[in-house]
């Protein structure tokens, strides 16, 4: 099996550094330590070319850390970038062809307008429905309306996770927005895609995150405390969503946490926490029940019933999510593996859980198109 030995990070949002640099941010710590040790480097980064201007990342990010002699490639699958290349570095090193893998996720995404970032990002969805001027943000409206309407969910559940990772997100030294706010404020303000407002979507981010990954028998010759990828795995969905029936189910989520759970031997039940992919507020919601934590259509009663808090019987998103740490998008999912090794070494601070034994993290591209589960525990 595969550990995280270490984790580093920057600050989400809006940054003044070059992508170069807010890479290297996170990366430095490690690098600086163990730079003889690390055998293979990935960069998760999706949109160095559109936003930066960049193309090789991965080599010019070599040469900065002087350390161009080693193997290096860059993970893009768009918004499940950062859990594909966890999966990636974990897989090396199960196959013997690496023994120590660097993982930096980056992105720099901040410095243009809200409507060309939108539209850089819809580029993944499918052309018939992208000319149909269906955006990432719609389809959360949309998914939200049937949500509703098919379990009678209530409009206040669903503003509650932004509550809740708003103040978890409190909490985080790293987290983009670092204020509380009340359900008031999130059902008042602005309406971006209808019935969902703006508090209750991720921002536009720009940040950092890097893990130091190795086996399990080589972990303790670099930290007394690590976290054991216990089981991970990865699958798609259709990337139409007219071709989805029912729409209330993203069946990459499911498939890829069943599988996650199967190989790790754990129940949904026997998780401490949960990272999400909360892009917008329902998205929690609706994975929640599809990675097994909830049954259909009653994930929103874990809000009501304060179940996901972060002292509930099954917090989600600790870090506060997407939706108050930020989403820098090739950094979001190695954040969420680097928020599993501080709640399960307890280097959590303030947002810590009590007793974290094993956890759970769900890094997902567009709006399913494919997930990647990571099933952790206590090395």
């Amino acid at each position: 099996m595969v550990s995280i030995v270490l984790a580093s990070f920057t600050k989400f949002g809006k940054r003044d550094d070059d992508l170069l640099s807010i890479a290297s941010q996170s990366a430095d710590p490690i690098v600086d330590k163990y730079r003889e040790d690390i055998d293979f480097f990935i960069v998760s980064n999706s949109y160095s070319g559109e936003y930066n201007g960049i193309s090789g990342l991965n080599n010019l990010l070599t040469t900065r850390f002087s350390i161009d002699g080693i193997p290096s490639l860059r993970v893009d699958n768009t918004s499940g970038s950062g859990g594909s290349a966890v999966l990636v570095a974990s897989s090396l090193i199960e196959s013997g062809i690496a023994k120590n893998v660097l993982v930096t996720g980056a992105e720099k995404m901040t410095g243009g307008n809200g409507k060309t970032s939108t539209a850089i990002i819809a580029s993944l969805l499918h052309s018939e429905e992208k000319r149909a001027g269906i955006s990432l943000p719609s389809l959360g409206g949309l998914l939200t309306k049937i949500y509703m309407e098919e379990f009678g969910a209530s409009r206040e559940s669903i503003a509650m996770v932004a509550v809740k990772n708003h103040e978890n997100g409190s909490r985080n030294p790293y987290a983009q927005f670092q204020k509380p706010v009340n359900l008031e404020e999130v059902m008042n303000s602005k309406v971006i895609a209808d019935p969902l407002r703006i508090f209750e979507f991720c921002p536009v981010s720009d940040g950092s995150a890097s893990l130091l990954l190795t086996s399990d028998d080589n972990a303790e010759s670099f930290s007394s405390k690590s976290a054991k990828i216990l089981g991970c795995a990865s699958a798609s969905g259709s990337s139409s969503l007219s071709a989805r029936d029912p729409l209330t189910t993203i069946v990459s989520v499911k498939n890829a946490s069943g599988k996650a759970f199967r190989s790790a031997g754990l129940k949904p039940s026997q998780m401490d926490f949960a990272e999400l992919h909360d892009m917008s507020t329902i998205l929690e919601i609706v994975e929640s029940e599809d990675a097994g934590f909830f049954k259909k259509g009653e994930g929103w009663k874990a809000l009501v019933d304060h179940t996901t808090d972060l002292h509930g019987e099954m917090p989600i998103n600790t870090s506060g999510g997407l939706n108050s740490k930020g989403h820098p998008i090739g950094a979001s999912g190695v954040a969420q593996a680097g928020e599993a090794f501080l709640q399960l070494t307890g280097g959590a601070g303030q947002r810590q859980v009590k007793s974290a034994e094993y956890g759970f993290s769900l890094s997902m591209a567009g709006f399913g198109n494919c997930s990647t589960a990571f099933v952790y525990g206590v090395n």
